[in-house]
């Protein structure tokens, strides 16, 4: 009874945390470890991200850009440290859409090498329910160059964006049958980037601009599900919620 009661009241967290305007960036999965101690994973992970950011340009001008897509795609290994405790690195790509300026032109950034480095714990076991926490971090980076001409004039505009996004969560996985599991709860999130800016025209100096990027709150709550395929494969679905946006996430692994 006491442990249902404590699910209940997770959800209820994920559900209220839904409500703040956050971008997570990469999967999470569950927040509970799942490898004995030596045991290795290799998988294949995406994500899909749609929120908003906090933008502070260097000359003290500060708007939110709406909409904000982001595509991550990863390969990663993870490490059982021991039977409560593992360790994970991902390798990938990463590319970013969205507005320049209020109402102004799409920008849609070429693919970028990104990479992420996660740890997962158990502190609790229960019948059906573990409880852990997870940290994760990751590095992207997206860029686009735009390019015309007018009046005999060339010119060229290419904007890069540079970002570290980081997750600390906190929940249960549920055994609810055999070979399936829900898991979920509520998490921080903290984006710190940059997105530079250099424009040039034909026998012109280039003009430069910066700004830094942010989330609009940290607050968040994840809820998902992971099914096993065989003894050793499993695959994953989750949703990342948040009141400027969402993202969904979803990915396989192989014990060996």
């Amino acid at each position: 009874m006491e442990k249902k009661l404590l699910l209940v009241v997770v959800v209820l967290m994920v559900v209220a945390l839904a409500g703040s305007a956050v971008l997570a960036l990469a999967p999470m999965g569950p927040p509970t470890a799942g490898l004995k101690t030596g045991q290795l994973r290799a998988g294949a992970e995406y994500s899909y991200s749609n929120a908003d950011f906090k933008v502070d340009w260097s000359g003290g001008e500060e708007y939110t850009a709406k909409d904000v897509k982001l595509n991550m795609i990863f390969a990663n290994i993870g490490y059982g440290l021991t039977d409560d405790w593992e360790a994970l690195v991902r390798l990938g790509a990463a590319n970013a859409k969205g507005e320049y300026y209020e109402d102004e032109d799409v920008i849609s950034g070429d693919s970028k090498f990104a990479f992420g480095l996660g740890t997962k714990y158990t502190f609790l076991k229960q019948e059906n329910i573990n409880w852990g926490a997870l940290f994760q971090i990751t590095w992207l980076k997206s860029e686009f160059t735009d390019s015309g001409t007018y009046d005999d004039t060339t010119w060229e505009e290419t904007f890069k964006l540079d970002a570290i996004g980081i997750e600390i969560a906190v929940g249960p996985t549920w055994k609810v049958a055999e070979g399936l599991s829900i898991y979920g709860g509520p998490f921080f999130n903290f984006i710190n980037g940059s997105v530079d800016d250099d424009y040039s025209e034909t026998d012109s100096p280039t003009d430069s601009w910066s700004a830094d990027v942010k989330q609009k709150s940290i607050f968040g709550g994840y809820v998902g599900a992971q099914l096993d395929l065989s003894q050793n494969a499993s695959v994953f679905a989750e949703f990342q919620f948040t009141g400027a946006g969402e993202t969904f996430a979803t990915g396989v692994g192989w014990k060996f």
